[in-house]
């Protein structure tokens, strides 16, 4: 019976959320127009509705850690990667933010407009050190524009107490931007797990870490990032 109304729940969530995500984004196309900051605002709102669609059945978000975020623009956010759930609320958490993704979902029908819109940095992996300096230029830019990034260092996601290699992209922005980063550890994978059409009640934790303050070696501070979100993340209970 459980199985039967995680099911029904999982279903009517995909419904209401793909027509929420076709009305926003609909609504707001004449957003396109106008500068980077303005188009921002979109996923935003689409973000914070994607919540609340979630606490309607059953799945609510705790953050922990806000008062981590810098006050001012013009920082790296990198989190963990378990669940499709992250790529749907950061937008809420962190304020003028732009995602480094794979080039591909540039090409996505509506959300790639607003991809390339807002300012987003497509990577294409297969370029190697080519698609390193694009992005590398990309981040300068959108740090320069008073912008925050963020990043899923892993690129892919991984399903709870696993991990896989973090990619040295985040450390080369780090690097050569001389800007902090900020960790975020999370539990998603529990409720929203990976590549699963089912979403499980219950209430997931976002954990907002201190900054890593620029400056670092890059080798020490990919070290550092990867364990203090590591560590955060087995900390976690679902």
């Amino acid at each position: 019976m459980n199985h039967i109304i995680v099911f029904l729940r999982s279903f009517f969530f995909c419904l209401l959320f793909y027509t929420w995500s076709v009305f926003v984004l609909t609504f707001f196309l004449w957003t396109i127009f106008f500068p980077k900051k303005v188009g921002n605002y979109v996923p935003k709102i689409w973000a914070h509705g994607n919540i609340v669609l979630l606490s309607l059945f059953g799945l609510k978000l705790k953050v922990e850690g806000r008062e981590n975020l810098p006050k001012q623009n013009g920082y790296l956010v990198a989190a963990k990667h378990q669940s499709a759930f992250e790529t749907t609320f950061i937008h809420a958490l962190v304020p003028n933010t732009v995602y480094v993704l794979k080039k591909s979902l540039m090409f996505l029908p509506l959300a790639g407009i607003y991809f390339w819109s807002t300012g987003c940095i497509p990577i294409n992996r297969s370029k190697g050190t080519s698609a390193m300096r694009l992005m590398m230029t990309s981040a300068k830019q959108r740090l320069k524009e008073g912008f925050n990034i963020t990043i899923f260092p892993e690129g892919t996601r991984c399903t709870p107490h696993t991990k896989t290699k973090y990619n040295p992209g985040v450390a080369f922005i780090y690097e050569q931007c001389n800007v902090p980063v900020v960790p975020i550890a999370l539990n998603t994978g529990f409720f929203w797990p990976k590549n699963s059409f089912k979403k499980y009640p219950g209430t997931t934790t976002v954990r907002i870490l201190p900054p890593i303050p620029a400056g670092l070696e890059k080798r020490e501070f990919l070290h550092r990032l990867e364990d203090q979100i590591e560590t955060a993340c087995e900390q976690i209970k679902p």
